[in-house]
């Protein structure tokens, strides 16, 4: 029965160490991609509501409350009773209705929205005929609380990592990750 040789190991071991160096800064970075997938999602469904409410002259809410991890496009006010009409989403020809945080490049990552009016959060944010954000409500309770302030938007969060897609209400900008 013959053994390795000395040469034979190390050589094994500096193949593992090269290849556990590679895969390193992959598994390192994977939060960051999961997060920057669910910014993305995020910020593209601000900008579809806000498109849409411009396309067809109604008011659009971006609803990130009802459902935790999930964002819907609903075609309402915060103050209207009744069953809201769901936005169609062009892609499936389905309700609008993203789910961030069951993806496989997403999961796991938290949800938060945080639409500011007089230092509270609300979790809903109405856009107008104009694509102005007019509006920020506690979409469970349809409760409206007006026009949403400097700094509101979606914090996404994953470990101790942070993220947040901001809406800018004056001029309907969304950044982040």
């Amino acid at each position: 029965m013959r053994g390795f040789t000395l040469a034979e190991m190390l050589i094994v071991v500096a193949l593992l160490a090269i290849l556990g160096k590679a895969m390193l800064p992959n598994l390192a970075g994977g939060d960051d991609r999961r997060l920057a997938v669910a910014g993305s999602d995020v910020r593209e469904a601000l900008r579809f509501a806000r498109a849409e409410a411009m396309r067809r002259g109604q008011r659009v809410l971006f609803d990130a409350e009802s459902s935790p991890g999930r964002v819907k496009l609903l075609v309402t006010s915060c103050t209207t009773m009744g069953s809201p009409k769901a936005v169609t989403d062009p892609r499936t020809k389905l309700a609008f209705d993203v789910n961030v945080t069951g993806g496989p490049f997403s999961a796991g990552v938290g949800v938060t929205p945080k639409f500011m009016v007089a230092g509270s959060a609300w979790g809903g944010v109405i856009f107008d005929a104009s694509g102005e954000a007019v509006d920020a409500c506690q979409v469970t309770g349809m409760t409206s609380k007006g026009t949403p302030e400097v700094g509101s938007g979606v914090s996404l969060s994953l470990g101790g990592r942070q993220a947040t897609v901001a809406l800018d209400a004056a001029t309907g900008r969304v950044t982040g990750p």
